[in-house]
């Protein structure tokens, strides 16, 4: 199909035009691993919602247990209905995060096969290289209901409880970002978790100190958004 690259350009115009550019991770500049170490910073609702960017980009060093334990608490806190408490959270960190390898291996070749592909060693070790691109990765399961309402509702509340995650992280300075892909959709990742026949994964969440620059853009609210007032 032809790509209308006109088109392309002129979105991306609009896009710079109507974006916003509000700090990154707070303080108008991307913070170093030692200020967030030395200061723990801790911004406002409202700008972590607006500075909260997919960070890609991690410096190796290792986060505090009781800083994850801080953002864990906070995803804890997301709405749920029914109190069902839905979620679980699977942490890896250092060399626990080998474990996750033979997962994202095992999707990788499924998608090949899949695509008439031939897989090579390159992508392989690209694989590899994706479980060790942030410090912490937490990957989030939901515990299922055969009530397909609950069911839906508690998947909902695990993608609350991960934008609070997320949300907390950029408070505090640090990178994040959400994933899912063949070994999350095809739960090519369960049996590394030991996750029950009523569980799935929901998410991976990569997390880290990060000096990389980000930018929020969004198109303006009024385009989506439909005011009833009349009867």
């Amino acid at each position: 199909m032809a790509v209308n690259r006109a088109g392309v350009k002129a979105f991306g115009r609009m896009l710079r035009a109507t974006a916003y550019h509000g700090p990154a991770l707070g303080g108008g500049m991307t913070r170093t691993v030692t200020q967030v170490q030395e200061t723990r910073p801790l911004l406002d609702t409202l700008t972590a919602i607006r500075t909260r960017r997919a960070v890609k980009e991690y410096v190796e060093t290792p986060l505090p247990k009781a800083w994850i334990e801080e953002l864990l608490d906070a995803a804890h806190w997301a709405p749920n209905h029914r109190l069902t408490h839905p979620w679980r959270f699977h942490v890896f960190l250092g060399e626990g995060r080998e474990r996750l390898v033979s997962a994202r291996q095992a999707a990788v070749r499924w998608r090949f096969e899949r695509e008439g592909k031939t897989v090579t060693v390159q992508d392989m070790e690209f694989a590899r290289t994706k479980c060790y691109s942030s410090p912490a990765i937490i990957i989030v399961s939901v515990v299922g209901a055969d009530d397909p309402i609950i069911d839906r509702e508690n998947y909902a509340a695990c993608w609350c409880a991960i934008q609070n995650l997320l949300l907390a992280a950029t408070a505090r300075g640090l990178g994040s970002y959400p994933s899912t892909g063949d070994w999350i959709d095809e739960n090519f990742v369960g049996p590394i978790l030991g996750l029950s026949e009523n569980e799935r994964p929901v998410a991976c969440i990569f997390l880290g100190y990060s000096e990389q620059p980000t930018m929020a853009k969004r198109l303006p609210v009024d385009r989506h958004t439909f005011w009833h007032t009349d009867a």
